[in-house]
């Protein structure tokens, strides 16, 4: 039982008790009294039990489903009073997307209510579905880790034809957590759909008229509902008639190139390049594309040149911590291993250079970075170690 339910069966048995008692000091203690019998109620704190539970939805108006209204706006209305600041966004309006999108919604706070609608109102003969993202919360920080749909149509009907898909962070070769999708109609270009990837990176757009569509998917990095330039992203031609199902592969379109960002030795003869961005899988480097290069301007000679075997084949299933939905094609690398003819010679600084290196919109680079293979241990003179203790064994590798 509640606290006001407590306080509202006390009072009614309480004051008949009080009923000669006129003064104002008689009413302060009549209220004192209730106060402190429901403060002393065993077993419950004091303020009446803790409040652990997020806020629940009890209705949204217009119902969901709907056909043929307009209203003035959306109302999300909730069992309690929800936070006007919610500790799992920045900003109410953070926590909704109307889709088609009309630049960010408008929000308003009403205590238990929150109503959401378009900038320039709701279009006609469109269907809308408006998505309460999780993070919803209460004025105690109780927050929702769920979310919530609503879809209603201006128009007489809701179109049942939809895309669904997946939308991939294809150089990390994972799911896009913080995807956001776009599903433009090349028909009407100012129609743009909008729905949020789940955590593992799928997304449904369900009721869209039939026609054609452009499907963008992006990384949503810091989630400001717009495309910047180092998010990845792609976009996916489709042809709606019934259903349809698409892969968003979305990687980063840089226009400076790829460069070199670490060169480690993995032995004498082995290094590995690793670069800021991907490389085309299609024309990627050959021997001929990195050079090694002593103080003296003498060359070695590099026999070979690869991506590792974890950037060249499917990380195999049961694999741990690695999630078993990857894209439908490899991830494309960022390192090279290059095998040399002879061996790096310790303490001496070589120059590489990698050579007209393509990234993934096919911008060419070359960069270069220093390395030094360590110079072995020092080894003390006989007179100097111990009796019995042999020499250190000279570790030419770094790993």
């Amino acid at each position: 039982m509640t606290l006001r339910a407590r306080l509202g069966q006390k009072t009614a048995t309480w004051i008949p008790a009080f009923a000669g008692l006129t003064t104002k000091a008689n009413v302060l203690v009549i209220v004192s009294s209730i106060a402190v019998a429901a403060c002393a109620s065993p077993g419950v704190p004091p303020g009446g039990p803790a409040d652990t539970a997020a806020p629940l939805i009890i209705a949204i108006a217009p119902d969901s489903g709907r056909s043929g209204v307009s209203p003035k706006e959306l109302i999300f209305r909730f069992d309690e009073v929800v936070s006007e600041r919610p500790a799992g966004a920045a900003s109410l309006n953070a926590l909704f997307l109307i889709s088609p999108r009309d630049g960010v919604p408008e929000v308003d706070w009403n205590r238990d209510e929150v109503t959401v609608r378009p900038r320039r109102g709701w279009r006609k003969n469109t269907t809308y579905t408006v998505t309460m993202l999780p993070g919803m919360a209460d004025i105690r920080g109780n927050v929702r880790n769920t979310g919530a749909v609503t879809i209603f149509s201006t128009g007489s009907a809701i179109p049942q034809s939809r895309i669904n898909g997946r939308v991939f962070n294809w150089a990390a070769g994972s799911v896009a957590s913080k995807g956001l999708v776009e599903a433009i109609s090349r028909s009407d270009t100012t129609l743009v759909y909008v729905a949020a990837a789940d955590s593992l990176g799928a997304f449904s757009f369900p009721h869209l008229a039939p026609g054609p569509y452009i499907v963008r998917g992006f990384v949503d990095d810091n989630n400001n509902r717009g495309l910047d330039s180092r998010e990845p992203w792609d976009s996916v031609a489709v042809t709606l008639t019934d259903v349809a199902t698409v892969e968003v592969l979305a990687f980063v379109r840089d226009s400076a190139g790829t460069r070199i960002t670490d060169v480690s030795i993995r032995d004498s003869v082995t290094l590995e390049l690793t670069f800021d961005n991907s490389l085309l899988l299609s024309a990627l480097p050959t021997p001929g594309s990195v050079t090694i290069t002593a103080p003296d301007s003498t060359r070695v000679t590099v026999v070979s040149v690869s991506p590792p075997a974890r950037d060249t084949a499917q990380i195999a299933a049961g694999e741990p911590g690695v999630t078993a939905l990857r894209p439908s094609r490899p991830a494309p690398p960022r390192a090279l291993i290059v095998k040399l003819a002879t061996p790096l010679r310790p303490g001496i600084e070589y120059r590489v250079r990698a050579i007209d290196i393509r990234n993934l919109i096919g911008v060419t680079r070359s960069s270069e970075r220093p390395v030094t293979l360590p110079a072995p241990p020092a080894v003390a003179p006989a007179s100097a170690r111990p009796p019995g203790v042999a020499p250190p064994v000279a570790d030419s590798v770094r790993r």
